[in-house]
């Protein structure tokens, strides 16, 4: 799950005397609103639509303005997890790889990532969704295990967020789709159930709570 195995080249990176009306109208054929920028083949960093939109004068040439520039990029053995927080911090839409001596290789789409993610058996085996609430001092992995585990069942995938005051949200998926048992077992020790996707997605409010999810999980 490296980012080798995900890296495109099929457009050419931005050169630093390229106009900027010509970016913007390569964004829009791209449908991307981030491009990398090379001056003499080395990576100098991403440039954004947003950006672009703020300089007054579209005929001005890129290297007029290489302070917009962002330096975002990952390094190609960089894990794939690594990379989709680059992305989630810059909301990028696309991602530049670099190799060993810093020059530009690459990039890596989002939607690619995403799809990769969606064949592994965390996202693709059938299942349902808890997401608990808890002190992060009380988080211990090994106990939420158990409990699913006493109940005949499976951890697929784990996925944790920050909340308010200390506390963390804990969204497991589980290879099985009612999920009964496992909340009033999780209720029995005190934790806090905020959200479940399991059976009731398949009911007539199933596409309500399928975006719900999706928008929690930030896919």
């Amino acid at each position: 799950m490296r980012v080798r195995d995900h890296i495109l080249n099929d457009f050419k990176p931005l050169s630093t005397g390229e106009r900027v009306a010509d970016i913007m109208l390569a964004m829009e054929e791209l449908k991307c609103s981030h491009l990398p920028v090379l001056h003499e083949g080395a990576y100098l960093g991403l440039i954004s639509e947003d950006d672009l939109l703020d300089i007054q004068n579209d005929q001005d040439s890129l290297e007029k303005h290489l302070k917009v520039i962002k330096p975002y990029k990952v390094q190609a053995d960089t894990h794939i997890y690594e990379a989709i927080q680059v992305i989630g911090e810059g909301n990028l839409t696309c991602l530049p790889v670099i190799d060993g001596q810093g020059q530009y290789i690459g990039y890596v789409s989002p939607q690619e990532l995403m799809w990769d993610l969606g064949r592994q058996v965390s996202y693709a085996e059938r299942g349902g969704v808890v997401v608990l609430r808890l002190p992060v001092r009380d988080y211990h992995i090994s106990q939420i295990a158990q409990i699913v585990e006493s109940e005949d069942a499976l951890i697929l995938g784990l996925q944790l967020r920050s909340h308010a005051n200390d506390f963390i949200n804990v969204a497991l998926k589980i290879n099985q789709q009612d999920l009964s048992r496992i909340v009033k077992a999780f209720e029995r020790y005190q934790y806090e159930v905020v959200e479940l996707y399991h059976e009731s997605l398949f009911d007539d409010t199933a596409s309500d709570r399928y975006e719900g999810l999706m928008k929690y999980l930030n896919i």
